[in-house]
């Protein structure tokens, strides 16, 4: 890919910080930093946007990881947090098209004393990334867009697991990560590609959403399951103009 950039711009805070509080499952340090968009993009003008809402409630952006934390504080099993990202391409329409790729990365749990694991625990919902696409900043202003796509993450496995009597649920975290084959041997890195790479023309606008639920039978006794940690490293994008 031709001057590709790669700016490791953590949209959700760290992400550590989803639901921080709940169960104090998450971990509840403040001390994470956005990291600033790479020079290079910001002198090819693409804009990124990143909202939260809550159970299908209106959106809203945070700048620190306090204030998300405080946002997610009532968190409960059986919630939804409903994520959009908008990816604004603001460039000269004579600019080669702009390659957008999203992904989450490092998703991991603690060490806990029962047999289980957070990432089972969240989900993608329907493992759907909806895309919509618009060719202006009017059409986008004016909610007009040209295409809507629904793109659905692959599975590692379809096999059920069952905790406690109750099957979880197939599109957990754990079952999206990305994965390769080395002959027959299956390899899984805990990362999940949000967004694969995409042209984004000039003056186009992409909107890329996605819900991450939490299991509502989750169990909510047990020292293992108060104590324990879901992190995830952050949303990262990696940017650069067309091949």
């Amino acid at each position: 890919m031709k001057n590709l950039v790669k700016s490791f711009v953590m949209f959700f805070i760290a992400f550590a910080l989803f639901t921080t509080v709940v169960y104090a499952w998450f971990t509840n340090t403040t001390t994470n930093e956005v990291q600033p968009v790479n020079v290079d993009v910001m002198r090819r003008d693409v804009e990124l946007d990143v909202e939260y809402g809550k159970n299908g409630g209106s959106y809203t952006s945070f700048d620190e990881p306090a204030d998300l934390n405080a946002y997610l504080q009532n968190s409960l099993p059986a919630d939804y947090v409903n994520i959009r990202v908008t990816i604004k391409n603001n460039n000269d329409i004579l600019a080669p098209d702009m390659q957008v790729e999203l992904s989450l990365k490092n998703i991991r749990s603690t060490i806990s004393d029962l047999p289980y694991d957070l990432t089972n625990f969240f989900f993608l919902e329907n493992a759907n990334i909806k895309l919509t696409w618009y060719s202006s900043l009017a059409d986008y202003e004016n909610d007009t867009s040209y295409l809507i796509q629904n793109i659905g993450l692959d599975t590692i496995s379809n096999d059920e697991i069952i905790y406690q009597g109750l099957p979880l649920e197939n599109y957990r975290l754990s079952n999206l990560f990305d994965y390769t084959y080395e002959g027959e041997n299956l390899v899984v890195t805990n990362n999940i590609g949000i967004l694969d790479p995409t042209n984004l023309p000039s003056l186009h606008i992409l909107v890329v959403e996605f819900v991450i639920g939490f299991d509502p039978y989750t169990p909510n006794d047990g020292t293992g399951i108060q104590n324990g940690e879901l992190l995830i490293d952050g949303l990262y994008s990696f940017i650069g103009e067309e091949e």
